[in-house]
């Protein structure tokens, strides 16, 4: 099939093929159900769109022609049921196959989707569900999500309730009920300016914010896809991540669709690395999207244990990749994993690619989708190789698709995302002349010593390298004389003894090859290092040392 993608993005490339700038085609009323999913369902309806399988064994097949017929079906459910266009329906769905087909549907109505993560507690859940004004809710029955998700929408007063998985007291049998839907439906009146998605961000401080995304959202995911994640035609692409959080929207459905390449989900409670490694040399995967904690459970486990000669690509993100992790995995499958740097208001900002290449220390080169700048502390646009806050330019005033439209109900939070046509990220980095960004961290998680200002990132990049340690985390602790201490949480190999002489060990090996105020003041041997469900280390985790 000709390149299907090239109905809605327009490419740039230069004389050695690779891509220089691209722009938007799509239609006012533009509409990922109708304009791409449908017209697949219909171009190549038997050609598979997701392989699911599940740590207990089961496995099923969708193909194109099925995600148009149920995603129909679905959304006749939720019109008969009175849901209207701007409506919240929340989806605690873990990874079930069926989060796609509720994703779509919603999309089709114009219905808000909040997908949010399964194992909140039922005052987490009432939160989202008043915060966002949710109508519907639909869940699986893993674990509590079904007992905390009734409870809290008995105490907010949502009626219309849905669960996978057969009937289940107080839910209304989602198979059931979409059984005997019609399987064609007018379509909606819906534009592309117009919200479907809301995502719950984890958040640092204070409650967690509701990052609102429109219609083309979808598009923006194009280049992840393509580039960083190497989809294609024919590719079978594997991604970890729950449906609650936005990293699923760029790494297993927009854009892997968009370019016909078919997903591999597998769901599971907690992540079983032999499982999966047996999973992707029997469906025989190409690509893999993924946190460093995944890769580095599977290369504890040995990638070159299975024949996974089938991979193409491996692509890398959600928290920084250690040196000796990316030597671990190239070794053991021949493959450089591909970097990305992104952020859930705005999807991929920076990607290594084999288009597009690659840098050491880089967190690969920024996208052509944005105009980036680093901007500095006095309000001036940084040179290469200058140090400040990562920042994305709204162009003749046109705010460039894939950004947030703001934050549900927080007029006050939205207010402090663009200044004039400056939209502001709260990361900071170095950009080189050729465009590869270097990432240095959160603006709030800098840690500022002797009146000097420390990247934990870069310091814990200099521990890590350290045989004994496994991984680290760097954080400044308030202190009366330097402001804050430069203190290192260490979690060690196997085989090597937490006591005083490893301590001055580490605290030599990397004090000797650092400056003076880069200096770790003080080191904790830890057994573990906090994540949150989404695998990222929780940087805050030791604030109150």
């Amino acid at each position: 099939m000709a390149e299907f993608y090239t109905r809605f993005i327009k490419e740039t490339f230069d004389e050695n093929g690779r891509l220089t700038a691209c722009s938007y085609v799509y239609d006012e009323n533009f509409n990922y159900g109708y304009d791409v999913i449908d017209p697949l369902g219909t171009l190549c309806p038997d050609r598979r769109a997701m392989i699911w399988r599940n740590d207990r064994g089961e496995r099923t097949v969708l193909t194109f022609g099925d995600v148009k017929r149920l995603s129909t079906r679905t959304a006749n459910l939720f019109a008969a049921r009175g849901l209207r266009k701007g409506d919240v329906v929340l989806a605690a769905l873990r990874t079930h196959w069926e989060y796609w087909i509720v994703a779509v549907a919603a999309h089709k109505l114009g219905l808000i989707l909040c997908p949010v993560y399964y194992r909140l507690t039922a005052g987490d859940f009432a939160y989202r569900m008043e915060k966002a004004g949710v109508k519907a809710v639909i869940t699986c029955q893993e674990g509590e999500a079904a007992e905390h998700l009734l409870e809290a929408a008995q105490k907010t007063g949502v009626t219309l309730r849905f669960s996978i998985g057969g009937a289940a007291p107080g839910y209304e049998d989602f198979h059931r009920c979409i059984q005997d839907q019609p399987e064609t439906m007018e379509r909606a009146d819906t534009r592309w300016d117009e919200p479907i998605l809301v995502y719950f961000t984890s958040g640092t401080t204070g409650e967690p914010k509701a990052v609102l995304h429109n219609q083309v959202f979808p598009l923006a995911h194009h280049y992840g896809s393509r580039y960083m994640q190497d989809v294609h035609d024919g590719s079978l692409h594997f991604a970890t991540g729950d449906t609650g959080w936005e990293v699923v929207a760029g790494t297993k459905f927009y854009g892997q669709w968009l370019h016909l390449g078919a997903l591999l989900v597998f769901d599971y409670d907690r992540f079983p690395p032999e499982q999966v490694l047996a999973c992707l040399e029997e469906e025989r995967v190409t690509g893999i999207m993924a946190q460093p904690t995944v890769y580095r459970m599977l290369t504890d486990v040995g990638m070159d244990q299975y024949d996974l000669s089938s991979l193409t690509n491996l692509a890398v993100g959600g928290e920084k990749l250690s040196p000796d992790l990316a030597r671990k995995v190239l070794d053991q499958t021949g493959l450089v994993l591909h970097e990305g740097y992104a952020q859930s208001e705005c999807g991929l900002i920076a990607a290594v690619s084999k288009n597009m290449g690659r840098k050491e220390g880089a967190v690969g080169k920024v996208m052509p989708k944005y105009h980036v700048e680093i901007l500095k502390e006095d309000g001036a646009f940084a040179s290469p190789g200058e140090e400040g806050e990562i920042v994305i330019l709204a162009d003749g005033g046109r705010r460039p698709e894939g950004i947030t439209m703001g934050y549900l109900n927080d007029p006050e939070a939205t207010a402090n995302l663009w200044d004039g046509d400056i939209f502001h990220t709260g990361d900071l980095a170095v950009m080189d002349e050729e465009g590869y960004l270097f990432y240095r961290g959160r603006a709030d998680g800098i840690i500022k010593t002797k009146g000097y200002r420390v990247s934990p990132l870069e310091l814990e990049h200099v521990l890590v390298l350290h045989p004994g340690v496994k991984e680290c985390l760097v954080a400044g602790v308030p202190d009366p004389d330097l402001g804050q201490k430069i203190t290192a949480y260490v979690v060690l190999e196997e085989g090597y003894a937490p006591d005083e002489a490893m301590k001055e060990e580490l605290l030599s090996f990397h004090n000797g090859q650092s400056a003076g105020f880069k200096k770790i003041r003080d080191l904790f041997f830890v057994p573990a290092l906090a994540r949150n469900s989404n695998g990222k280390v929780i940087r805050g985790q030791f604030s109150k040392e």
